[in-house]
């Protein structure tokens, strides 16, 4: 069934990625961040299209919906690499993480303490292959899957 697919591929690539983060200590610049969105949004889909499977053309739509966040995700994916490839320039600040500071003085020892993470440098290959680069494909592949899969295996 498509949307169980869908949620359960997205909270694994959820899941991979905060384990990267937070156990490899690998820290996402604004791009890595921008491109967990469509897995959120196809993830909260997903489970909106289970919640309507009764209403087959709601469902249906919902995961025509889930195609359109992974086509975005895979724009995003585009752009981060070419940011790594210095094919074009990335945003003017590719710092990621948000402060939470009461004050000012806060969130200046914040930002002071905090590593900047550049959306160009390379931090991780597999074989010369970059995460942003793994992403294109994989979210490319989820797209053409979530524009096949009404038609092949949800019931009109």
């Amino acid at each position: 069934m498509p949307p169980v697919a869908i949620f359960l591929i997205s909270a694994g690539s959820i899941g991979f990625a905060f384990y990267a983060q937070y156990v490899q200590k690998l820290l996402p610049c604004i791009l890595c961040l921008y491109q967990r969105i469509p897995f959120y949004t196809a993830g909260g889909l997903a489970i909106l299209a289970l919640l309507l499977l009764r209403i087959p053309g709601v469902a249906r739509a919902l995961v025509y919906l889930c195609a359109a966040s992974f086509a975005v995700g895979t724009a995003i994916a585009i752009y981060h690499v070419g940011v790594q490839e210095l094919w074009w320039e990335g945003p003017a600040m590719c710092g990621g993480l948000t402060s939470g500071a009461a004050t000012v003085a806060d969130l200046k020892a914040q930002l002071m303490a905090q590593p900047i993470v550049r959306c160009d440098k390379i931090e991780w290959t597999l074989f010369g292959i970059t995460m942003p680069t793994v992403n294109v494909f994989f979210s490319a592949a989820l797209t053409i899957l979530c524009l096949i899969a009404p038609s092949r295996w949800m019931k009109r």
